[in-house]
């Protein structure tokens, strides 16, 4: 008689053999007296493609959808399929009698095993292992209470449920929307998801709020005043329906009032001063860590998860892919252990924090982060019992972000003193505020991250954004009410209003993680409050499928949609597909279906009609008035190679990369409605393009027009010599040359003037 544990990971099945005192250290699988402890390495099971139900469903035709399995197939995964047939030979062994299912603690845990043991024809009585630590107490903790696998009946249903509702609508929606794009001209697939697709439309909708965005000068007025106790600066401010107004739309309207009050003594016409308390902040769920390494490290959140889940193998941190910021009552009696942990490992600049807490022990977490009904399936993201020794690098920097912020959590109140100044001259008011921390407590331990801030100047050129002036002045001098001040100084200082920030990835983590919040259906609010779009565990994944899939590119920190995305969201009719509503409504249902009180059945009957409907709308889509769409190929690009579509928006022609060869091409020039260019370059006679701000830039140099003047002796580009595609015209850096570079061999070749060079 043979007891079968299956974990997730070879290196968490290994952490389990060894606290459960099972020596070896074999390859697939270890054995010791009557237990055998295997893994798999992730997923090891799929679900198969449409062609395997129908080879004729190989090509993709718009009659043959929507399609749906019955029932569903899977296939192991190639890529693993040695050590599914390991894990099947076990399961289906003779003398194994009783099956442990200890993947991770969730539903994509669940589904993992799920499917490995349906798959393999087992039918063997099944015991849940379920841990939110690796470290030997917590596995020997877990083992001895494990439950029956029927316990689980819920979670399993919901998990199956959901991997079956994203492959329908996922297959059916993607063959639908790609082919619907082909017929305007489109190259390549243009994928659909429950969760994919909602989360591009966050990112297309940033870039449309930004591209729609119409910058606005306005001035403010600074007054520098000389009190007894020294010098502030205010900024004037007045009452405008019960709002403080504090921009002139002109200039001349800034500068006579500073011309009026120029040289009029001012008066100290209030002095407000509060105290504000700010307690420590909530300890990590993944997505925070993952927004907060972001922002400080500028790590990736696949990169954060995969630090994490090293951390977590190595017995230091607890389960990360948690949703839940909050520990369990029995959780929080075994905080000791983690702060003695902190106190024996290497973060040596927080030890005189430990120290401070030995001085006023015993010590125990407040209330606000031990809360029972906050954890669903795992605690938040803390420190283990074992002492961190020779970490480095980035794992190093993960750790000390969730040490920090556990022992902060032990420290008391942020104290800030707030202080406004309200001065007046004549009738006239500036405000000054400055802001004066009493007390650190917490925040000395886990010091908030701040960006530098950025003096107020006007900037000129394409991009001129808005740089205000940091109007907290920090620590004030000393001035009490009705003093007479003098004004030394009144200066109008020029800002543009700019549009929103295109989101980093630490943005974009947070837009997922809230989004559903704006949704009418309180039920529906209700069911995303925890999940958002995607989980903790699938938000990195996202981010990463969106940008393989060319809809999404990486710009150092930033995320930015490519034409492509922009254009896939752009076309989608069908508003579900991009709204978080979708998958609201499908959360509210699987809980349900995990607590038992709704029909797996029933749930996918809906699905199926539900994605009827959609290839439906999507198969009658057709190009709306005033909307981009592709048109005929009219060239190819010269950067990229890939074809160049002629397209219209809102009465005028363009041309546009399809950017399939490389999806960051940006190249577009206007042109007439055959496709020809308006207007060529100055310098290499390529097609130009007008910007938003009414610059022109060849599509081709990319040389600005409004640069210099074009010399009249400048040759005319030709057709390369060696190969035949378009040249550029290059001047040389001696005035009165000029060579002629091939956009495809990058061949080099001497140009003659138009005229003889003057002497």
């Amino acid at each position: 008689m043979i007891r079968l544990i299956i974990s997730e990971k070879p290196s968490v099945g290994r952490s389990i053999a060894a606290a459960l005192g099972i020596q070896g250290s074999g390859r697939s699988f270890i054995q010791g007296g009557d237990v055998i402890v295997t893994w798999c390495v992730g997923h090891l099971v799929q679900a198969v493609g449409p062609e395997v139900y129908d080879p004729g469903l190989k090509s993709w035709r718009m009659e043959t959808l929507p399609f749906f399995p019955d029932p569903f197939q899977y296939s192991p995964i190639e890529a693993t399929r040695e050590q599914y047939k390991i894990v099947a030979q076990l399961l289906t062994r003779d003398d194994v009698t009783e099956v442990v299912n200890a993947t991770d603690a969730g539903r994509e845990g669940e589904l993992i095993f799920d499917l490995v043991y349906r798959l393999s024809g087992c039918t063997k009585k099944v015991l849940r292992f379920w841990t939110s630590s690796l470290t030997d107490d917590a596995i020997r903790e877990s083992y001895a209470r494990m439950k029956p696998g029927e316990v689980y009946q819920g979670l399993r249903d919901a998990a199956r449920c959901r991997q079956e509702a994203d492959w329908l609508v996922g297959i059916n929606c993607t063959r639908a929307q790609t082919l619907v794009m082909q017929r305007s001209g489109a190259e390549g697939v243009y994928s659909i998801g429950r969760v994919q697709t909602p989360t591009l439309a966050l990112l297309v909708n940033r870039e449309r709020e930004i591209t729609d965005f119409i910058p606005k000068d306005f001035w403010v007025l600074w007054a520098t005043f000389q009190a007894e106790g020294g010098t502030y600066r205010g900024k004037w401010f007045c009452k405008v329906e019960g709002r403080d107004q504090d921009r002139f739309e002109q200039e001349q309207d800034a500068q006579a009032l500073a011309n009026k009050l120029s040289g009029l003594p001012g008066k100290v016409a209030s002095l407000t001063s509060r105290t504000e308390k700010k307690k420590p902040e909530l300890l990590y769920d993944l997505t925070n860590l993952q927004k907060e390494a972001n922002k400080r490290f500028g790590f990736t959140a696949e990169h954060t998860l995969s630090v994490a889940q090293e951390l977590y193998e190595a017995k230091l941190i607890s389960y990360p892919r948690t949703n839940s910021r909050y520990l369990t009552e029995s959780d929080a009696q075994k905080t000791v252990g983690w702060l003695k942990a902190i106190a024996q490992g290497q973060l040596a600049e927080v030890q005189p924090f430990v120290q401070e807490l030995r001085n006023r022990w015993p010590v125990k977490l407040e209330k606000r982060f031990v809360n029972d009904k906050e954890v669903e399936d795992h605690s938040a993201l803390v420190p283990t019992e074992n002492p961190a020794r020779k970490l480095q690098g980035d794992q190093l920097k993960i750790y000390e972000l969730i040490g920090r912020r556990f022992l902060a959590a032990h420290f008391p109140e942020r104290v800030e003193g707030k202080t406004t100044i309200i001065t007046k001259i004549v009738k006239e008011t500036f405000k000054t505020t400055g802001t004066v921390v009493k007390e650190l407590g917490w925040s000395a331990v886990d010091p908030p991250h701040s960006r530098p801030k950025k003096d107020t100047i006007k900037v000129d050129g394409p991009e001129a954004q808005e740089s205000e002036e940091d109007e907290d002045s920090g620590l004030l001098p000393k001035v009490i009410k009705e003093e007479a001040v003098q004004t030394k100084d009144l200066c109008p200082r020029a800002g543009k209003t700019s549009p929103p920030k295109r989101m980093t990835e630490g943005d974009l983590l947070g837009a997922m993680q809230s989004a559903g919040k704006e949704l009418d259906d309180e039920e529906l609010k209700g069911a995303m409050k925890d999940c958002g779009l995607g989980t903790p565990a699938t938000r990195a994944n996202i981010i990463e499928t969106l940008l393989k899939r060319g809809f999404v590119e990486r710009k150092r920190n930033i995320l930015q949609p490519t034409a492509k995305g922009i254009e896939l969201v752009q076309s989608i009719r069908a508003e579900t597909l991009k709204s978080p509503q979708m998958t609201g409504e499908w959360e509210a249902r699987l809980e349900q279906i995990r607590r038992g009180a709704g029909q797996r059945d029933e749930f996918m009957r809906g699905i199926q009609s539900f994605v009827m409907e959609l290839v439906q709308q999507i198969k009658q889509q057709a190009p709306q008035a005033g909307r981009r769409i592709f048109g005929p190929v009219v060239g190819t690009c010269t950067k990229c190679g890939s074809n160049l579509h002629l397209r219209d928006w809102e009465g005028r022609y363009y041309v546009k990369c399809a950017a399939t060869a490389n999806t960051g091409c940006r190249v577009s020039f206007d042109s007439d409605a055959t496709g020809k260019p308006l207007e060529l370059c100055r310098f290499c006679q390529g097609p130009i393009k007008t910007t938003k701000s009414g610059g022109k830039l060849c599509a081709q140099c990319d040389t600005w027009q409004t640069e210099k003047e074009a010399d009249p002796r400048m040759p005319d580009p030709i057709a390369c010599t060696s190969c035949g595609k378009p040249t550029q015209v290059v001047p040389s850096t001696r005035r009165g040359q000029w060579f002629y570079r091939c956009t495809g061999c990058n061949m080099f070749q001497e140009a003659k003037p138009r005229e003889p060079l003057e002497s």
